[in-house]
């Protein structure tokens, strides 16, 4: 049994801080919480001394197989691959995320090794390969090129091209044979892509249904790539659980949302980062320029979910060197919604998302012990989120993770 006694604490529910909170862990989960002075028994005692404690931060729209920029991901050394891989699991849950739900290009053996303790990482949750038709956004063969409809080397997927319904109910058995948690899909174009745009609109409703029957069969979701009206209502009126980017959204396409309870996920990380130096991580000038456009209506986008009644969450899609910059999200979407609201979305919201929001991404009483002990005040200052040194300590399930003591000296 262990006891956190004298936090400041964010419930990830939206409500204000509660100061000098306690919370009871046992069986690494939540079972009591108070303030004031908390019966100590035989807990093992963590004093937090006024740190903020919150619920572990979830991702809703990762890579963590993009090692690199995409074009790149299958040129290098594998077993190099491998290792930068792992290597980011154990950075990103240093910087707080204990759960990952992954959109693409990682592999289901990865989230298998950190799930039976090989490496330290967070949950990760794995789409494998992303569904695209023949040119669509996630169909990353130059015109010249004729490989295979299923782009897999055995530790990257770039993408699992399928066209016509029957193909892509393939395609999507093919991905969750694979042991894929969820099923994503490219409903439109993109920015890193060749040959598309954003304003394209990408699969039929039909075929997008397809792949939410397929997925639904085993219990799963789908989460759709999709920028402009068009493809977010054929993804919506699919049923799709949320849409992902969703950039060049309108009032109508927001309100449908709204009613048929689809989550958005910004991702406004990504297109801050790479507008400054996509270039340089090998994007071209087209590419680019598309991604300035995608940003400058981000925060126009998210304002008309928000007022349209959208539940929003929260994911970063960072690419390559990019990949520490995760928490960029929540300073970037508080700009609109507000600090509590925005760590709410990385963390209750998103817990929906996954499908965990019965026992995860909140302080509660019955509820996962993911939590994070934190220097400083997010609520008042969130940008602390992105500094790992600020993250005194990560707790997964009750057992300390990660630990850092900065008021020792050596």
């Amino acid at each position: 049994m262990t006891l956190l006694i004298h936090a400041t604490l964010i419930d990830g529910t939206g409500r204000d801080p509660v100061p000098d909170s306690w919370l009871r862990i046992e069986d690494g989960h939540i079972t009591s919480i108070g303030t004031g002075a908390a019966h100590r028994g035989d807990a093992d005692v963590i004093d937090c001394a006024g740190r903020t404690v919150l619920p572990g931060l979830i991702d809703a729209h990762a890579h963590l197989g993009a090692t690199d920029y995409l074009d790149r991901l299958t040129s290098g050394s594998r077993p190099e691959y491998a290792a930068t891989v792992f290597a980011e699991s154990s950075s990103t849950l240093r910087h707080g995320y204990t759960t990952i739900r992954d959109a693409g290009y990682t592999d289901a053996g990865f989230a298998r090794a950190i799930a039976n303790g090989m490496v330290a990482g967070p949950r990760l949750l794995v789409s494998n390969g992303p569904l695209s038709q023949t040119g669509g956004h996630s169909d990353l063969r130059r015109g010249h090129d004729r490989q295979p409809a299923v782009m897999f080397d055995g530790l990257v997927w770039t993408g699992v091209v399928a066209d016509g319904v029957e193909q892509v109910r393939w395609a999507a058995r093919e991905v969750l044979r694979a042991g894929a948690h969820q099923v994503k899909v490219m409903a439109s174009g993109g920015c890193a892509s060749h040959g598309d745009e954003v304003t394209d609109t990408q699969f039929t409703r039909e075929e997008l249904t397809a792949i939410v029957q397929e997925a639904g069969a085993r219990g799963r979701h789908v989460l759709a790539h999709a920028y402009n009206p068009e493809a977010i209502a054929n993804a919506v009126h699919a049923g799709v659980r949320s849409i992902e980017h969703g950039n060049l959204l309108d009032e109508e396409s927001a309100a449908l949302m709204a009613a048929q309870g689809t989550f958005l996920v910004p991702t406004i990380a990504t297109f801050q980062l790479l507008s400054v130096d996509g270039r340089e991580m090998g994007m071209s000038r087209e590419q680019v320029d598309q991604i300035d456009t995608v940003l400058a209506s981000a925060y126009t986008s998210l304002r008309i979910a928000l007022d349209a009644g959208v539940r929003i969450g929260s994911g970063s899609d960072v690419l390559g060197r990019h990949q520490p910059r995760k928490a960029l999200e929540l300073e970037l979407q508080a700009r609109v919604t507000g600090t509590l609201e925005a760590i709410r979305s990385a963390t209750s919201v998103n817990a929906e998302i996954v499908g965990r929001g019965h026992d995860l991404g909140a302080v509660r009483p019955g509820f996962v012990a993911d939590l994070l002990i934190v220097d400083g005040d997010p609520a008042e200052d969130i940008t602390v989120l992105q500094d790992p040194n600020a993250i005194h300590a990560v707790l997964q399930a009750g057992r300390i993770t990660v630990e850092r003591r900065p008021e020792r000296t050596s």
